[in-house]
């Protein structure tokens, strides 16, 4: 996977970024445009489109563009108000690129309609050694995997940080700050809005790296900023514990753990939000209560003894032969049209050690690069 160092203003950074990855982030502006379409199209699937419809989509979706990009306008008054450096980030983002800037901030709102992901915690007396740790499988159509990058960014205000993310997209998957802060999200299934507004997209909420050192401060900033429209799921670990937030366009549940284990596979999980759960348009629902139910019996078994090689035991998991979980486990292959998701990057993150692996790829494959903040 490329890795991209970042130095300087965020409009600075932005158009190195943007420079460095011209060609992929011309070709992905261009793939959300038809992945936002094909996404509201009656009858396609939104996590896992079929040929049916990709194709008619394909021959059709330059005539909505303008549409989107009247969309994205809207969300980028929500944006300036609560993250305009993420608005200097895209901005630079587009020179460097030399693409239009309406097309990068397209590409910012419309990317959040495509990612499936597990993310899961522990620490305390539920770990080997007493710390918090952090997992997470990035599960996305196997297309955009020539998208993903490393950044290490270094502002010239506030916290550095390491993170992955596609070409020119301001949001991230997962990352770690230089104080052990460390952050992942994916997202949850939630029944539709009863009012469709705009609200707060989910990339200001990444805001967190560049200004937070403790799970407090991070509730406090999520705190002041307004719902979003999507159901997201937030884990948020510093050096002594993991906040788990989940995120609906109604209200916000957050979980403080300081001994114990979470874990989400796009599913409500706190009680307050189960009225909220599941998406009747799914007709493919990715796996995700075998996912849970494998991961909670993953959990069980290694409660007490959970250190980093146990998280990618979890991250890398097929699950049980014989068992409805095998093949359908966290560690996500694609199966042909059918099922065609994959997991295309894997995150476990120790904050006390100021540290991360990134698995490239299935996890199983082995192809992991260690990260911290002395390199």
């Amino acid at each position: 996977m490329k890795e991209l160092n970042l130095h300087g203003s965020f409009y600075e950074m932005g158009r190195q970024f943007g420079k460095e990855s011209k060609k992929e982030i011309k070709s992905f502006a261009k793939m959300s445009y038809l992945m936002a379409s094909l996404a509201k199209k009656p009858g396609s699937q939104v996590f896992n489109p079929n040929m049916w419809y990709f194709i008619p989509t394909y021959f059709t979706f330059k005539k909505e563009i303008k549409k989107w990009q009247s969309l994205a306008r809207e969300y980028e008054k929500e944006i300036q108000k609560y993250h305009p450096d993420a608005i200097d980030f895209m901005k630079g983002i587009a020179e460097g690129a030399e693409l239009p800037y309406i097309d990068v901030l397209s590409l910012n709102i419309s990317t959040e309609n495509i990612i499936t992901c597990s993310v899961w915690g522990a620490a305390g007396e539920s770990t080997l050694n007493n710390e918090p740790l952090i997992g997470m499988n990035a599960d996305e159509e196997p297309m955009t995997q020539k998208f993903e990058r490393v950044l290490h960014v270094n502002p010239d205000k506030g916290f550095r940080y390491k993170v992955t993310a596609f070409t020119g997209w301001v949001g991230y998957n997962h990352g770690m700050n230089e104080k052990g802060l460390t952050f992942a999200g994916s997202l949850l299934w939630t029944k539709p809005a009863p009012e469709k507004k705009i609200r707060p997209p989910m990339l200001v909420l990444m805001k967190v790296l560049n200004t937070c050192s403790t799970v407090e401060e991070v509730k406090e900033y999520f705190e002041s900023v307004p719902n979003h429209e999507l159901g997201t799921d937030f884990y948020i670990a510093d050096t002594h514990k993991f906040m788990r937030v989940e995120c609906t366009y109604e209200k916000r549940a957050y979980e403080v753990v300081e001994n114990g284990y979470r874990g989400n596979t796009n599913l409500i999980t706190s009680p307050e939000l189960q009225h909220l759960n599941g998406a009747p348009e799914m007709k493919q629902t990715l796996n995700a209560e075998i996912r849970s139910k494998r991961m909670a019996a993953l959990f069980k078994k290694h409660d007490g003894l959970i250190d980093t090689h146990v998280m990618y035991e979890m991250a890398s998991d097929h699950g049980e032969k014989g068992d409805e979980s095998e093949g359908k486990s966290i560690c996500q292959h694609p199966k042909g049209l059918k099922y065609n998701y994959k997991t295309l990057v894997s995150f476990i993150a120790q904050p006390q050690e100021k540290c991360f692996w990134i698995y490239e790829g299935n996890p199983c494959e082995m192809k992991v690069k260690k990260h911290s903040f002395d390199n």
